[in-house]
């Protein structure tokens, strides 16, 4: 496996980095060590005189190592020009001498909990596959694991490796929306619940990963669905690739329907939360009030007998504090009593 260390500013080795990998596929994945991307072209035609295929795989490519790499495969400028460019929406486009696909990954974040999308980048030819990975800040998946632990029948072309990398991109989805409906009926059963206290954070953080599973779910979808007329003589080893691209459209269309119906059921838990929270803020304002209510009356008897005016009842009556005390007690019990009949407290 070819790898290549960036150069460290301060002057000391940096860790080494994978710019290029290189395998030789024939039922095995075998890795090519020291081998440039100028030699590729003869490693292509000693793969093909074995019945296998060039597998390149970048992870994060400079934008020049990109541009190498399209110049030795023929690759055409327009689909390269994805990879440097950044985000582009999912396609697949068929080309004279390729075919490109574009997918995006729904990736776990190395820095906190929620999901990013990165993108995964397959150019399929002739004896060869290129595939570039970009992580954007998530945790890229283990490529070479993914097509070692693959089917055996799906090792015997490139356009077969290829479908296991978007099968797997496919699969992400689906189990991405699973965790997704797990924490959506945690959310269910602690807003319908009267003793459960639920975190509105949780509510817009399980939003935005439905809304990032759905913009990568249903672009593909769509891309899938309008490719299927032009690739209907494009193989699979020694399959036609339409039945395949078919699956990977129903999984992503149910995956797809699937994300609608839980934000369905997303507004309609944010709806009940908001209308909690507003019938809890109700009740404390009842609250509140019955409470100023019951704490007025004291205030006004005594501010009323603490006057300098010597004709107010028990004012010359030796024990007349007791009288008003007792005054004070009964009027906010049947105050109290009258607010608790209301529920207001």
């Amino acid at each position: 496996m070819a790898s290549t260390a960036r150069p460290d500013p301060s002057g000391e080795d940096a860790a080494p980095t994978p710019r290029l990998q290189t395998f030789i596929v024939d039922g095995v994945i075998e890795p090519q060590s020291g081998v440039e991307l100028e030699g590729v072209p003869d490693e292509v035609v000693e793969a093909q005189n074995r019945h296998g295929f060039v597998w390149l795989h970048l992870v994060e490519p400079e934008e020049q190592t990109v541009d190498d790499a399209r110049k030795v495969l023929g690759i055409h400028p327009v689909a390269a020009a994805d990879v440097a460019s950044g985000r582009q929406q999912p396609k697949v486009q068929m080309f004279e001498e390729h075919l490109f696909v574009l997918l995006w990954n729904v990736l776990e974040s190395t820095e906190s909990d929620e999901l990013v999308l990165g993108q995964t980048y397959l150019y399929i030819g002739d004896g060869w596959l290129l595939t570039v990975q970009r992580g954007n800040g998530g945790k890229l998946p283990d490529l070479r694991q993914l097509l070692e632990d693959g089917p055996e029948d799906l090792h015997d072309g490139a356009m077969a490796a290829a479908y296991t990398i978007m099968a797997d991109v496919v699969d992400g989805y689906a189990k991405a929306a699973a965790d997704v409906e797990a924490h959506l009926g945690e959310l269910e059963e602690q807003v319908f619940s009267d003793a459960a206290n639920t975190d509105h954070r949780r509510i817009y953080k399980v939003r935005k990963d439905m809304g990032r599973i759905d913009r990568a779910v249903s672009s593909i979808a769509a891309a899938l669905r309008e490719s299927t007329d032009h690739l209907e003589d494009t193989k699979l080893g020694k399959k036609l690739i339409v039945p395949y691209l078919h699956d990977l459209l129903d999984d992503a269309a149910g995956t797809a329907s699937l994300i609608n119906n839980q934000s369905r059921a997303l507004d309609a838990v944010l709806s009940s939360y908001e209308n909690n929270i507003a019938a809890r803020q109700n009740q404390d304002m009842r609250t509140i009030s019955a409470i100023a209510a019951l704490l007025a009356v004291p205030t006004v008897m005594a501010g009323l007998w603490g006057m300098n005016f010597k004709d107010l009842p028990l004012v010359r009556a030796e024990l007349g504090w007791i009288g008003v005390g007792v005054a004070i007690v009964i009027i906010d019990t049947i105050v109290f009593l009258m607010f608790k009949r209301r529920r207001w407290l």
